[in-house]
Order: structure tokens, then C-alpha cells, then sequence
């Protein structure tokens, strides 16, 4: 390569690491934004990095998308009303994205979002666009939990799945669902204020 070349060419820097402190402070902040209507559990431990959550049953309307507003929207629809009994439900927070990648990989081939529908249902109505929504248990599991704010791109969501993935099997657990993860997010949609985030992966109980 020639010097002219060799001056033009760009100069690769090296990405930042994601740094955490112990127990990530999002994780935190995000269990005093929940509720009662937020979905149900119990921290079954705190790691370095992460939280071990016992997640109860719990009914959420659940809407597949590829754009997120329209996914929201119709999630929208459902609580307020767009059912068979036109039943209203509250607005829960955080908005659950499941995200579902081709093995082995990090590519996303199906994506889905939901709301808790809150404390108490036990037989929440059928949607009135069951193309649009849809209504379906969750809970019953064991999921790893890490925090961190700021704008969940894929680049940083990818980070720490990786990250997260890692320290769990350090532990000695194993993913449930090792070609899935999920994302959580607590505040309004489109505020300004720094967002609260936590990846979610799903694992198996020890002894499994």
C-alpha cells in the first residue's frame, strides 16, 4: 500500500466495552417503577451482573410485529376495550418484546410484544382482532435478568445477551430458550427521559 493510501485509509478503533456495576442499577430502578398490575415475581437471587427471577402466572394480550408502533397499538386496542366483552384493562408497564432469532445465531427471524393485563384475571375476553392480538398465559418459569438504561439498540441488546448468556453459565445454569431472548422496557414510549431496560433470558431450574 502506498503512503498516500496508507493516510487516507481509516484508522479502526477499538468498541468500548459495556461496563456494569454490581447489581446493574436499572434492574433496581425498574422494580420500584412496577406495580401490582406488573407482572408477578420473586428475586430468587442477586449476581454480580444479574437477577434471578421467579416469575408467577399471569395473563398478557400479545401482538406479533415488525414495526413497534403498530405493535403497540394494537396491544393499545385490546386493553381498551377492542375485545368480546369490551372489557378495559389497566396500563401496565414494562412493554415485554420477545424476540426469536434463527439458531446458533443472533438474527431475528420473529418478533412479538405484550402488556401484563394486571393483577387478578383469571379469564381475560378474546380479542376482537385475533389477527391484530391476542390473549395468552405467561409465567411459571425461572428468567435471568440484567438492567441498563439509555436506548436499547440491537447492537447493545445483542452485547448483553452475550454478556448475560456467559455469566449464566459461569453459574453453572442453563438457557431454557438459548435462541430467544426478551426485552423489557419501563417508561412512556416516547419521553425523553433516560429509559429503563432489562434482557430477559428464560433458564432452566438447577436439577432440570
Amino acid at each position: 500500500m502506498s503512503a498516500s493510501l496508507r493516510a487516507a485509509a481509516p484508522v479502526a478503533r477499538p468498541r468500548a466495552p459495556v461496563r456494569f456495576r454490581r447489581r446493574a442499577p436499572a434492574v433496581i430502578r425498574a422494580a420500584t417503577t412496577a406495580d401490582a398490575d406488573s407482572p408477578p415475581y420473586q428475586v430468587a437471587a442477586r449476581k454480580d451482573l444479574y437477577e434471578l427471577r421467579i416469575y408467577g402466572g399471569h395473563y398478557v394480550c400479545r401482538a406479533p410485529y415488525n414495526n413497534r408502533e403498530k405493535g403497540l397499538a394494537a396491544l393499545m386496542s385490546y386493553i381498551e376495550g377492542g375485545n368480546e366483552e369490551s372489557k378495559t384493562f389497566p396500563a401496565t408497564q414494562p412493554l415485554i418484546m420477545r424476540y426469536e432469532c434463527a439458531p446458533g445465531t443472533e438474527d431475528v427471524v420473529g418478533k412479538t410484544m405484550e402488556l401484563s393485563l394486571g393483577a387478578g384475571v383469571a379469564d381475560p375476553p378474546a380479542s376482537a382482532e385475533p389477527e391484530a392480538v391476542g390473549v395468552a398465559a405467561a409465567g411459571g418459569e425461572l428468567v435471568a435478568v440484567v438492567g441498563f438504561e439509555g436506548v436499547a439498540t440491537p447492537e447493545l441488546a445483542g452485547e448483553y445477551r452475550r454478556l448475560l448468556t456467559a455469566a449464566i453459565r459461569s453459574d453453572g445454569l442453563e438457557l431454557a430458550e438459548p435462541d430467544g431472548f426478551r426485552l423489557a422496557t419501563y417508561g412512556q414510549l416516547y419521553s425523553l427521559k433516560p429509559r429503563l431496560n432489562e434482557l430477559m433470558l428464560k433458564v432452566k431450574p438447577p436439577g432440570a
